[in-house]
C-alpha cells in the first residue's frame, strides 16, 4: 500500500499508532509514535486508520494476518547479575551509543553457546529472496561481532535467516544442521529497557535466541538407512534410474486445489516418545500420498504446510519434488503462510 505523510496508522505486529511522517523508499516509511519517536518501518506492517486527503470519517480497514516465525527474547530484568543462558544459537543487537539508543547504529553478534564449532551463514530475507551477509566460523562459546547496521536501515534488517553446522576435531555426537528463520521487530530497538546485561558480551544487548540445544537433536545417524530418507521410504518395486514422471494433466480442473499441514498434532492423536526421525516418517508419507492424490486426480495445485524448524522437513518434501518431472514448486505466499509452506503445480 502506499502512505501519505500525514496518515494515520496502526501498527500490524505491534500495539502502537502513529503517524506517517517521512516516506523513505517505496517499502518503507517513518512513523512518528505517541511518544514523539520516529522509526523507520516497513509499509507492509502497517494499517491505514485515516487517510487525511479523503473527507469524511476515518476509514478503519481489517488488519491482514501474517503467520510469522517469533523466537523468544531474554528476561528483560535489568540486573548486573549475569545469569547462565541455556545451550544453543542467539542473535545479539547491541546500540553502539547505549546512551542515545534512537541515533544510535546497531551492532549484530552471532553467539554460539554450545561445546561444537560452527559454519555459518547469516542471510537477509528481502523481496521473496534470501541475500547472504556473511559466513564464518564461530568457535565454542564465542560471540562474533558479524556486522554493524546503520541506524535509517533497520527496517530492512527485520527477517533474517541463520544456517549452522555443527563440528569437532574429537569424539563427538552427531547434530542435525540449523536453519532457522529469524524475525526482529524493528521497534524493540528503540527501547531502551530492551538491552540488557547478559552472559555473552560485556555490552548490554537485546538477546534473541534462534535455536536451543535439545538433547532429542543428538542422534547417531545411521547412513545405511537413512542416508536418503524420502528414496527409500517412496522407492518403487521395480526402481528406475530416470526422473519419475507424473502423469499427463491435460484434462487439469483449474478449480482443483488441496492444501495439507504435515504438523504431526495435525496427523496423529498421540506422538509422545516418537523420535524426531520417526515423525519425519510419518509426515512424509502423509505428503506422498496427498501428492499421489492430486496427480492421479488432476489436481492444479497442492499446497505443502510444513512449518520452519530446522529445515529438515521441508528438504525431504522438495527432495521427493524434486524426482517427479512435470511439477514446479517454490515457497507459497509469506503473506498466507508465513516462511512454513511449499506450493506445487502439476502441469
Amino acid at each position: 500500500m502506499n502512505f501519505k505523510i500525514g496518515d494515520k496508522i496502526r501498527l500490524l505486529n505491534e500495539k502502537g499508532e502513529g503517524t506517517v511522517s517521512r516516506i523513505i523508499t517505496k517499502t518503507t516509511v517513518g512513523v512518528t509514535l505517541e511518544d514523539g519517536f520516529e522509526i523507520p518501518y516497513p509499509a507492509a506492517e502497517l494499517v491505514l486508520i485515516y487517510d487525511k486527503t479523503k473527507a469524511g470519517e476515518p476509514v478503519i480497514k481489517a488488519e491482514a494476518v501474517f503467520q510469522t516465525f517469533e523466537v523468544p527474547v531474554s528476561d528483560s530484568k535489568t540486573s548486573h547479575k549475569k545469569k547462565a543462558e541455556p545451550k544453543g544459537i542467539y542473535i545479539a543487537f547491541s546500540p553502539e551509543k547505549i546512551n542515545d539508543i534512537t541515533h544510535s547504529d546497531m551492532n549484530a553478534w552471532l553467539i554460539n553457546n554450545t561445546e561444537y564449532s560452527l559454519l555459518f551463514t547469516y542471510s537477509l530475507f528481502q523481496n521473496g529472496n534470501f541475500i547472504t551477509l556473511e559466513t564464518g566460523t564461530a568457535k565454542a562459546h564465542e560471540s562474533l561481532l558479524i556486522e554493524t547496521i546503520d541506524r535509517k536501515e533497520l527496517a530492512d534488517f527485520s527477517n533474517f535467516k541463520i544456517d549452522a553446522l555443527f563440528f569437532d576435531g574429537k569424539e563427538h555426537k552427531h547434530l542435525l544442521p540449523v536453519s532457522e528463520l529469524v524475525k526482529l521487530k524493528p521497534i524493540k530497538l528503540y527501547k531502551e529497557n530492551a538491552f540488557t546485561v547478559n552472559s555473552f558480551i560485556s555490552e548490554k544487548a537485546l538477546i534473541m535466541n534462534v535455536w536451543y540445544m535439545d538433547n532429542s537433536f543428538e542422534e547417531e545417524p545411521n547412513y545405511e538407512s537413512k542416508a536418503d530418507l524420502s528414496k527409500i521410504l517412496f522407492q518403487k518395486k521395480h526402481h528406475s534410474e530416470t526422473a519419475k514422471k507424473s502423469k499427463p494433466n491435460a484434462s487439469n480442473n483449474p478449480a482443483a486445489e488441496m492444501e495439507i499441514n504435515l504438523h504431526i498434532e495435525e496427523l496423529i492423536d498421540n506422538y509422545e516418545g516418537m523420535s524426531n526421525a520417526e515423525i519425519v516418517i510419518v509426515q512424509l508419507k502423509h505428503f506422498q500420498n496427498a501428492l499421489d492424490t492430486a496427480v492421479n486426480e488432476h489436481f492444479r495445485k497442492l499446497v505443502v504446510i510444513h512449518g520452519v524448524g530446522n529445515g529438515r522437513l521441508k528438504q525431504e518434501v522438495r527432495n521427493i519434488l524434486a524426482s517427479h518431472k512435470n511439477l514446479q514448486f517454490y515457497d507459497a505466499s509469506y503473506s498466507k503462510y508465513g516462511f512454513g509452506a511449499t506450493e506445487i503445480l502439476i502441469s
